[in-house]
C-alpha cells in the first residue's frame, strides 16, 4: 500500500497547483469589469515568469542562434512572449556576427518579431554601426526596420537619415533622404 501513497500525495500536489494557477489567472478580457490588466499597454495579464540575468538562445534548424542576453525579462506563459531591459541581442550576420544593444525589447516569439520601442544601436564586425529611436526586427526575413531619424557609421563614411532598413543576413542597407559625411583618410585605413 505504500507504494501507492506517495503517487497519490503528488498527483494531488500537481491538481491543488493547477487550481490556484487557474483561479490567479483573469479569464476574462482586459476591457470587461474585474478583467486582467495590461502591463504598460503590451499584453494582456497572463502568468509570467520573472528571470535576471538572462541568455536565452533561439536555435533553428540549420541556421544560426539568435541570443538574447539581458540583466531582467519577464516571459508571460500563456503567449510565450518575452520583455526585457538592459538587452544585448546577437544576430548572425552575413560574414560576421551583429550585436544590437537596447534599454528594453519585446520578443514575440510566435511571430519572430522583436520590438526595440526605445531604440538602441547595432554593430557589426565589418565596423559598420547604426544608432535608431525605434525598431522593429523580423527574424523570418533577417532584417530591422527602424521608422524616423536614424545614424550610420562604417569605415570612412558618416550616414544620417529616415527610415532605416538593415538586412543583416544578406548585409544591405536602405536609408531615406541620406546625408553623408565621407572621412577618406580613415576609409583608406591612414592617420591624419
Amino acid at each position: 500500500m505504500p507504494r501507492f501513497v506517495i503517487p497519490s500525495i503528488a498527483a494531488l500536489v500537481a491538481v491543488l497547483g493547477a487550481v490556484v494557477l487557474l483561479d490567479s489567472y483573469p479569464w476574462r478580457d482586459a476591457g470587461s469589469p474585474g478583467g486582467g490588466e495590461r502591463s504598460r499597454g503590451e499584453f494582456q495579464s497572463e502568468p509570467e515568469i520573472i528571470l535576471r540575468n538572462v541568455e536565452m538562445r533561439e536555435v533553428r534548424k540549420g541556421e544560426a542562434t539568435n541570443r538574447l542576453l539581458s540583466e531582467q525579462a519577464n516571459y508571460r506563459v500563456l503567449s510565450g512572449d518575452l520583455s526585457a531591459s538592459g538587452v544585448t541581442l546577437v544576430l548572425p550576420g552575413l560574414k560576421e556576427e551583429v550585436v544590437l544593444r537596447a534599454p528594453e525589447a519585446r520578443w514575440e516569439m510566435r511571430a519572430e518579431r522583436i520590438f526595440l520601442p526605445a531604440g538602441g544601436t547595432a554593430e557589426s564586425g565589418g565596423g559598420w554601426s547604426a544608432f535608431v529611436v525605434a525598431a522593429d526586427l523580423s527574424l523570418r526575413e533577417r532584417v530591422l526596420r527602424a521608422p524616423g531619424a536614424a545614424r550610420l557609421t562604417g569605415p570612412g563614411l558618416a550616414i544620417a537619415g529616415d527610415n532605416l532598413v538593415w538586412h543583416w543576413q544578406d548585409g544591405k542597407v536602405e536609408l531615406e533622404r541620406p546625408k553623408t559625411r565621407v572621412f577618406p583618410a580613415r576609409a583608406l585605413g591612414r592617420k591624419g
